[in-house]
């Protein structure tokens, strides 16, 4: 069953497949280090332009809402890449999210023919006592035989900036919360819900949005963070009762287990229309707008 779990994510999904843009990605290397510098040359987060002395524009503003791979690439080639191997300004990438640069990441992965997935959750490194939110990527390591968290988006600047003290290319599990261990601590009294979020949003309101992406991220729809649906995504937190939190909490436990056993959370995600992604993404609402 693990290693039918790991070749499914040796295969795209829509998020990543690249149909028309080929030429910019031939000859991935299988090596992590590489394939991390890549995503780092085409991709700009939008919360650290400054950092780069890039000002964002208006039009720039609109490219993280930008979905799938295929189409960030279409953009980069009218910047002027013909490869993802190339180096350029900051000025002359696209911008993104921790979501995008994860996505990227497993794309990229995945044309090399490593089996790699992104995780929605939260990280501790960031602004230190609190757990923000955040994506990564998590790759099959053939030879140690299990699955490696990185952080793609950590280069040398943001490294510096944050004093990290791990390697971004093993992330430690104290370090990022994947989404179900995030509600799992909080449910069972072992951390504060209200420590987890980002800007004004914090606690069961934000940690159900994360257990819901990643859940659908580790069913091959990884969604970026404002993606609203009808269901537990969008139904206000003050409505829920005893019953929705335990859905959940039953959610979170197939998450934790779909190393071993895949089928459940298929099964479980598909049979609730609250928790799976509409196959018409026209039902799909950007909250931001």
């Amino acid at each position: 069953m693990i290693e039918n779990n790991i070749n499914l994510y040796r295969d795209h999904d829509i998020m990543t497949e690249i149909k028309t843009m080929k030429a910019m990605v031939t000859n991935i290397p299988r090596d992590i280090n590489v394939i991390v510098d890549y995503v780092q040359n085409i991709l700009l987060h939008q919360h650290w332009t400054e950092a780069y002395g890039v000002k964002l524009s208006e039009e720039w503003k609109k490219e993280p809402f930008i979905r799938s791979f295929e189409d960030k690439l279409k953009i980069l080639n009218k910047l002027g890449y013909t490869h993802v191997s190339e180096k350029k300004t900051s000025g002359n990438k696209i911008i993104g999210i921790c979501r995008d640069f994860s996505v990227a990441a497993v794309a990229l992965c995945r044309e090399a023919g490593i089996p790699a997935r992104a995780r929605c959750g939260f990280a501790t490194y960031f602004d230190r006592g609190k757990y923000m939110d955040h994506w990564v990527l998590e790759y099959w390591n053939h030879d140690k035989q299990q699955w490696i968290m990185v952080d793609a988006q950590m280069d040398e600047l943001q490294k510096r900036a944050l004093k990290l003290t791990f390697d971004p290319l093993d992330v430690p599990e104290e370090y990022f919360i994947t989404g179900p261990r995030a509600w799992k601590l909080c449910r069972e009294g072992l951390a504060n819900p209200q420590l987890f979020g980002i800007f004004k949003w914090w606690g069961y309101d934000y940690l159900r949005c994360n257990l819901i992406l990643d859940a659908n991220s580790l069913l091959k729809l990884p969604m970026q963070p404002w993606d609203m649906w009808e269901g537990y995504k969008s139904k206000p937190i003050e409505e829920w009762t005893e019953k929705d939190y335990e859905v959940m909490d039953k959610l979170s436990e197939l998450v934790l287990n779909s190393n071993s056993d895949f089928k459940s959370l298929w099964s479980f995600v598909q049979g609730d229309e609250g928790i799976k992604v509409p196959e018409d993404f026209a039902k799909v609402i950007n909250s931001l707008e």
